[in-house]
């Protein structure tokens, strides 16, 4: 099957934005603390497309079925990015899942490079039962969990990250 990597397109996303993951759904709702649909959800990503500087949707097959959203925006701090990805039901996109885990475990370096990249960060609902396992197929790693999410900071996030092979080791001495 061929996977694509398109740019955001409004009618593709809302596909699936429309038909999320229920993991994914949740993830989604419990990072705003409250119940989102499927509108919500689109309106937020696809008004904050120009701040990204990676916005992609992701397709199979001949048809170019969206399965997933994709995006990378810097967080404010100098070389370091946060990412976001938001598919449809894993079980009926698996296969496409793990091919689209291939291409972005390959092809991220590349990007990281070009867009002077060295740290990106990403977190996952901690129960959520394949965002980790995904993650680290992709190339990240867990840092630690982080309780003290939601509105009654009952929910923990995993953080995750991948630093550049190319990144120093040691401390920037013009910054200390």
């Amino acid at each position: 099957m061929t996977i694509g990597v398109l740019p955001l397109s409004p009618h593709a996303a809302m596909a699936v934005f429309r038909d999320l993951d229920p993991w994914d759904l949740i993830e989604a709702q419990a990072v705003r603390g409250s119940q989102a649909d499927h509108l919500s959800l689109f309106a937020e990503w696809y008004g904050a497309r120009h701040a990204h500087v990676v916005s992609h949707v992701l397709t199979q097959g001949a048809t170019q079925t969206p399965f997933a959203v994709l995006a990378l925006a810097h967080t404010g701090q100098a070389g370091v990015a946060q990412a976001a990805l938001l598919a449809r039901d894993h079980g009926r996109y698996a296969k496409s899942l793990a091919q689209a885990g291939v291409i972005i475990r390959q092809r991220l370096p590349a990007v990281m490079a070009e867009l002077g990249i060295h740290r990106i960060e990403c977190r996952c609902l901690q129960r959520h039962p394949t965002a980790q396992r995904f993650l680290q197929l992709l190339g990240f790693h867990k840092e630690t969990d982080m309780p003290g999410f939601g509105l009654s900071g009952n929910i923990t996030f995993c953080q995750m990250a991948m630093v550049s092979p190319q990144s120093s080791k040691k401390d920037d001495p013009k910054c200390a």
